[in-house]
């Protein structure tokens, strides 16, 4: 079954996790906020140039930041003078001073063949001059090599370091290259896998906080939710509305608009526990619950951290 394409409010949404990155003052790829302060991009865009990258700098919609060499962390650190960049082709910037961004959620697993993706960047490709905000619609279509093959529209210059998203807004790879910058072929991009173990180890190296300091979004609450599995099934979040219920000691499921949308479903249900009378015990019995609903879910760590900062820390609970 084939997931349908991401919407275009979140699409519009997400773009706010989306950097561009220069190479001596040249437009070079695209790359994204993973972490606070941490963004994701494709090796060969700040390394396909000879000499080091000492004048990089990423762009951002609030504003641009340099980043020097020592905050460049890129695997393989050079190439190998081939047409393709070795693999992982992948590289982190660290840009400290973005704390309070937006960050882009990783998804719990590969995107099967067949899964329509979202490509979100930045190119010269647009009808508006200049280096521009822009979406490519992309089809899963199978392992090419280390790498996973993409089939839709055509991979121009600019996109390379893009994150891959599916129809959930959460990432799935990150976009290498085109077949043909000539044509609408596709190409290809380094599979979710690929990221996560490229990040093992990110945060320690560069010394950056693993979470935002700033208090969350809705929307950053909703994308944790989103990363459990178990979320897409509706009866798991009749459950999670129950145990919340029991957790606030009330006589009755904790009261949220059912919606058949899952997206759509968990909006309601962190608004309305914005909204609650005690917004504090609403957001802690969210995280209690969907602890005891799912106790070895790696996805509770970054639902702990995100309730933790929108309610003052765990102390004393």
């Amino acid at each position: 079954m084939t997931a349908s394409a991401l919407g275009r409010r979140d699409s519009e949404a997400l773009h706010r996790c989306v950097v561009r990155v220069s190479v001596s003052g040249v437009f070079r790829g695209s790359g994204f906020l993973v972490r606070p302060g941490l963004v994701v991009t494709a090796a060969h865009v700040v390394r396909a140039l000879p000499g080091p990258a000492a004048q990089v700098s990423v762009e951002h919609m609030s504003g641009s930041h340099p980043v020097t060499e020592g905050d460049i962390r890129a695997e393989p650190n050079s190439g190998d003078g081939s047409r393709f960049y070795p693999y992982p082709d992948l590289a982190t910037l660290a840009v400290p001073g973005w704390q309070d961004h937006p960050v882009a959620v990783l998804a719990a697993g590969e995107a099967e063949p067949g899964t329509e993706v979202t490509a979100l960047g930045y190119s010269t490709h647009t009808p508006s001059p200049g280096v521009q905000p822009d979406t490519l619609a992309l089809r899963v279509a199978g392992r090419s090599g280390a790498y996973i093959r993409v089939l839709g529209d055509g991979v121009r210059e600019g996109m390379s370091g893009s994150m891959l998203l599916d129809s959930d807004g959460l990432v799935r790879g990150v976009l290498k290259g085109s077949r043909s910058y000539q044509g609408d072929q596709g190409g290809w991009y380094a599979p979710l896998g690929a990221l996560t173990t490229f990040l093992g180890g990110a945060t320690t190296n560069l010394g950056l906080a693993a979470v935002p300091t700033a208090a969350p979004s809705d929307a950053d609450l909703v994308h944790a939710l989103m990363a459990f599995p178990t979320m897409m099934r509706t009866d798991s979040r009749y459950d999670l509305l129950d145990k919340i219920g029991h957790h606030l000691g009330l006589p009755h499921s904790f009261e949220v608009d059912d919606r058949p949308d899952r997206r759509d479903h968990l909006y309601r249900l962190v608004r309305r526990c914005r909204h609650y009378r005690d917004e504090t015990a609403a957001l802690r019995a969210l995280y209690t619950a969907m602890e005891e609903l799912v106790p070895y879910d790696g996805a509770l760590d970054r639902l702990r951290t995100l309730i933790g900062q929108a309610t003052g820390g765990w102390e004393g609970r």
